[in-house]
């Protein structure tokens, strides 16, 4: 891709971020008032880490409209991080119990090449380096598909 890129002139803006998954992604801008190009990684998602981090906020900025923007939520369970990048992982809302806060809880099935946990998940949290102890609050991007922001409108899974 970067030979192609250079051959076209393109001004390459982002190559690859320290997220996981989804560390291979680009961003290109192939004239200076042109089209620009992103480049997704090729697992499922890697691939919608890349759409939401990268091509959304892009395509929102070019549309004239403010990116979505992340909330925060306690996390029940311990969460295992990458030793330097961040980790995007599938989440699902859960209504407190017995008077405990609302919360959100990781999915097992959580592999860049793995569909399953991201067909089921209402967000991905932003776990750092390192992980997270449960009880920490993490910030949460909404999935698209997700019914809605349980913050605002009450919808738990």
């Amino acid at each position: 891709m970067h030979p192609v890129l250079a051959a076209l002139g393109a001004e390459l803006l982002v190559d690859g971020v320290a997220v996981r998954p989804g560390h291979p992604m680009l961003l290109a801008r192939l004239s200076p008032d042109g089209p620009h190009l992103v480049g997704l990684p090729g697992n499922p998602l890697a691939a919608v880490s890349g759409l939401l981090t990268l091509a959304e906020p892009l395509l929102a900025g070019l549309a004239g409209r403010p990116a979505q923007d992340a909330y925060r939520a306690l996390v029940h369970a311990d969460v295992p991080g990458h030793p330097h990048d961040t980790r995007l992982v599938p989440v699902v809302h859960r209504a407190g119990r017995a008077g405990g806060r609302d919360h959100v809880a990781p999915l097992r099935y959580n592999g860049p090449a793995m569909l399953r946990g991201i067909a089921a998940a209402d967000g991905l949290a932003v776990v750092p380096a390192g992980g997270v102890r449960s009880g920490t609050e993490v910030e949460i991007l909404d999935l698209p598909w997700a019914p809605a922001t349980p913050w605002t409108e009450g919808c738990f899974t």
